[in-house]
């Protein structure tokens, strides 16, 4: 304890022992602090949420809907007008609603158009406190930062957004941030001071994520020495598919003794092979791997692994969103996460480089190769024996024994689990930013990713098949790629697609009339076609996505129609009945599909007795407890829930929005320490965005998908034990009660939606134990 506070106090008076200018306190009446209200927003100076002297600047605005101010925004006009020689500007923020809202800026001068100012956004905090700090470079030409009247602040569209703004303050160089002193620290702000640390720390001191990366390094030093290694040259340390290794900050590895990998026959698996200079910077190194053989000689062929660069995306800016999560019970098994955190700014590993199979390691640097394992149709069962080697440039090659373990069953070519996932490149770009206008002048450009996809749709198609997805579209009626569809039909690899959008009836006067007009002729032209291709067994009509009680008496009219114009098509909604149309107004409708949180197995089985399905999805929610797949999310997070989690809850099908949201105005043209761009919907990084575009147009994975096909190979597990327990002759057998404690999912993986492991090893335990089930089965 005496070492914490001696941290903590040492930490508050470096940061408030500093030479800095503040601005703006809100204290004193010749500041000129706007104050404003009307039934939109409201802005003024209240005596609450100071983090500096006793008063704070509130700006809080209504959830936005259409009629409202699209932008409520205010100027304050500072003193000190010349800022040539300042570094920073830092404004303290405290937002009392959830987060994910903007906030932006633009410094001006007296004259001239606001947008000519230097101009920054950020993303608010969800009910937290937080530091804007924003870099006083790259002045554009338009703007002069010895001639700044003007601090032009402003919000966009508001949903969550109860802001209290204080002390902004003008650092020089080398200045460090300061942390909150104000009046308001007892009352109002206790509750926050641990962000607020946490804060301090990432933005002003990289020192302790550097401590702790050569902390990690070394302890992975130690361990391959301990193994004979030469340290002096290279140490390789291995990794679970699971887990993120980003490559400058803490990690945890094991050196490479050995390397194994067990799946089962068309099942795709794969291990992290980590690479790091010893006493000198490494070039040239790669990671090979030959051919694997049975004792009996039978070859596992070289040509089924890949061995590829992990990437790396920059993170700059801090998500709307926490991970990790709060254990509620102190005794929960070893390896449960029992703290949230904030997501670290920096480098964070995401996409797989097919394209690049040798770099350059220097400093201190951990590297990932992503050694993937594709087990063919046919390949017999039984322990195959090789090695991986990692090779560099003047460097002794180290050789790593390689085992492959070929379970005696197969995973299906097709998802185990109906899904309905867009495809359909776009960017998202933020309002008044120089990436929207950069984006429209790219629209029509063919190498622009959203276009550049195109020329290799048949690519694309046999990729998102390899990781169990079909290219279909939630949300539109002509976006259907016909000819990658009867493709995927022929490999029976092709899953469900959507006819077309669909949307509710108008209160308009002749609504039927204009809705058949408005819906109908674009999905009876899909539907001829489905039918000439033989692709109508593949189908359902998605629509109305997440819309609330008022309107489903309107959506009511609109299911009717749509079953008697397209017999025997699902249909399909996201439409707010949590009671899944038993006793409501969508007893019609055929799959409802509610956030995961939102997924009652009691209801839903009451749904099921009517003759509907009942699937689940997630998007940019929930967040922590619940598992996602953002990029600073545990990789484990993906896999548990498209395996444990949905061998528990038994969900009939999975939803998800939209896998190609990228922000980027050419593909990835460098690596490891890619060019690609993270941010994906709003401020969020990998929501909407599970895979990147390599040179060429080409696809890449992220280890991200790579998680969310390994949990539904999980599931197809769980679904083959459960085929034999159905044919058990002894259903009061030792085998039958561990397969039906298997299928129930042990504790050790999972003890409920919000509490489930992140130690790898409880997971490949649990999946090992039912592979091991489905070899001793016997008839």
């Amino acid at each position: 304890m005496t070492k914490k506070l001696t941290l903590f106090t040492l930490l508050f008076t470096a940061c408030c022992s500093i030479h800095a200018e503040t601005i703006f306190d809100f204290e004193r009446e010749d500041e000129q602090a706007p104050r404003f209200a009307n039934k939109d927003w409201q802005i003024g100076v209240t005596n609450r949420y100071a983090t500096s002297g006793n008063h704070s600047l509130f700006f809080h605005c209504a959830s936005w809907k259409n009629g409202m101010a699209r932008w409520p925004s205010f100027n304050l006009l500072p003193k000190i007008t010349d800022w040539s020689g300042y570094d920073r500007l830092v404004i303290d923020l405290i937002n009392l609603d959830d987060g994910g809202d903007f906030l932006g800026t633009y410094i001006a001068e007296k004259e001239g158009r606001i947008q000519n100012g230097l101009s920054a956004i950020t993303s608010l905090p969800g009910r937290g406190y937080s530091q804007w700090v924003i870099p006083l470079k790259n002045w554009p030409k338009t703007a002069d930062p010895k001639k700044v009247a003007r601090l032009h602040l402003f919000a966009s569209e508001p949903i969550h957004f109860k802001l209290h703004i204080d002390r902004i303050t003008l650092l020089k160089r080398g200045e460090p941030l300061p942390i909150p002193e104000g009046a308001s620290i007892g009352r109002d702000l206790l509750p926050l001071m641990t962000s607020t640390v946490r804060n301090v720390l990432e933005q002003k001191d990289a020192f302790t994520s550097e401590r702790e990366h050569l902390e990690s390094y070394w302890h992975l030093r130690e361990a391959c020495g301990r193994i004979g290694m030469d340290t002096t040259k290279m140490l390789v340390g291995t990794a679970s598919s699971m887990v993120k290794i980003r490559p400058r900050a803490q990690f945890t590895a094991t050196a490479a003794k050995e390397v194994s990998i067990r799946l089962a026959r068309n099942e795709r698996e794969s291990v992290q092979l980590l690479v790091a200079p010893g006493d000198a910077d490494l070039s040239n190194v790669t990671v090979t791997a030959g051919d694997l053989k049975r004792d009996d000689g039978t070859v596992f062929p070289a040509a089924q692994i890949k061995c590829a660069l992990t990437g790396y995306v920059n993170i700059t800016n801090k998500p709307p969103y926490q991970v990790g999560y709060a254990t509620p019970d102190a005794k929960a098994p070893a390896g449960y996460r029992r703290e949230k955190r904030i997501p670290g700014l920096g480098w964070w590993p995401d996409p797989i480089l097919d394209y690049m199979t040798t770099t350059d390691i220097c400093g201190r640097d951990v590297q990932s190769f992503w050694v993937r394992v594709t087990c063919p149709e046919k390949q017999p069962a039984g322990l195959y024996k090789g090695v991986l080697t990692v090779s560099a440039k003047d460097v002794p090659p180290v050789q790593i024994p390689f085992r492959i373990r070929v379970n005696d069953f197969a995973v299906p070519k097709k998802s185990p689990l109906p899904l309905a996932i867009t495809f359909w490149p776009e960017v998202n770009p933020l309002a008044n930013t120089p990436w929207q206008q950069v984006a429209r002048k790219l629209a029509n450009d063919p190498e622009f990713p959203i276009n550049a996809w195109k020329p290799n749709r048949i690519a694309w198609g046999d990729f998102l098949a390899d990781y169990y997805i079909t290219m279909d579209s939630l949300y539109a009626k002509t976006r259907h790629q016909w000819d990658v569809l009867s493709h995927l039909k022929e490999q029976g690899r092709l899953g469900l697609f959507n006819l077309g959008y669909w949307s509710y009836f108008g209160n308009e006067e002749n609504a039927e009339a204009k809705w058949r007009e408005r819906e109908l002729p674009q999905l009876k032209k899909n539907w001829e076609t489905a039918k000439s291709l033989g692709l109508t067994d593949h189908l359902y009509l998605y629509g109305c996505d997440e819309i609330s009680k008022e309107y489903f008496p309107n959506i009511r009219k609109a299911v009717e129609i749509l079953k008697k114009e397209f017999p025997g098509v699902p249909i399909f909604t996201t439409a707010y009945d949590h009671e899944f149309g038993v006793g409501t107004e969508l007893g019609c409708m055929d799959w409802f599909t509610p956030l995961t949180p939102k997924f009652d197995p009691t209801k839903a089985a009451a749904a099921r007795k009517e003759g509907r399905q009942v699937w689940w999805y997630i998007c940019c929610g929930p967040h922590s407890p619940y598992a996602n797949m953002f990029i600073e999310n545990a990789a484990i997070e993906g896999r548990i829930l498209m395996g444990a989690q949905t061998v528990r809850m038994r969900p009939d099908g999975f939803l998800y929005y939209e896998i190609t949201i990228w922000n980027m105005a050419r593909p990835i043209s460098c690596g490891p320490f890619t060019d690609w761009n993270p941010r994906s919907w709003t401020t969020y990084h990998g929501d909407g965005s599970w895979t990147c575009m390599g040179p060429g147009g080409m696809p890449l994975a992220t280890q991200r998908l790579e998680n969310f096909r390994d949990g539904l190979e999980d599931y197809a597990y769980a679904l083959e034990l459960e085929r034999r327990l159905k044919r058990c002759s002894a259903p009061d057998g030792e085998w039958a009660k561990q397969a039906r404690t298997l299928l129930d999912v042990p504790q050790d993986v999972m003890v409920s939606m919000t509490d489930y492991t992140d130690d790898p090893d409880a997971v490949l335990r649990w999946r090992d134990a039912m592979a091991d089930l489905i070899e001793q089965f016997k008839e």
